[in-house]
């Protein structure tokens, strides 16, 4: 189905979204940092990751940057899991290389859909070569 890297410092939220997510099939691993999430790529390559944008050691959108900016995991899609969710944090995490955001609390049901969506969407991207 898909493996996701959940990136949160906080353990009751990185429980949650395994949970959440195992559920539906998915393998996932989890990092406490952006630091962390960046070693975690290097050493498995997740076919999506959830970064949780405010973080100490390495933000969020610092990680992001970092990841996208390497060719060779430029590909993996990376969405927001954020409280913050005003218009120029939410566009902080797109400039960062974000394709999309999820707001805390999570909502299931968004989850799932989102997580669906953008694992198909990346699927069709790597068998066209893109």
């Amino acid at each position: 189905m898909g493996m996701i890297l959940v990136v949160d410092d906080n353990g009751d939220n990185r429980f949650l979204l395994q949970q959440m997510l195992s559920l539906n099939g998915y393998s996932v691993i989890s990092a406490v940092n952006g630091q962390d999430a960046l070693d975690k790529v290097h050493n498995t390559t997740p076919d999506l990751v959830l970064m949780d944008m405010a973080m100490p050691v390495k933000d969020g959108w610092t990680a992001t940057a970092e990841l996208k900016a390497e060719s060779r995991y430029s590909h993996i899609p990376v969405i927001a899991v954020t409280g913050h969710t005003t218009y120029n944090e939410l566009s902080r995490a797109t400039a960062a290389g974000c394709i999309d955001y999820l707001e805390k609390p999570i909502d299931y049901e968004v989850l799932v859909n989102k997580v669906a969506q953008y694992l198909k969407k990346n699927e069709k991207q790597l068998a066209l070569g893109a």
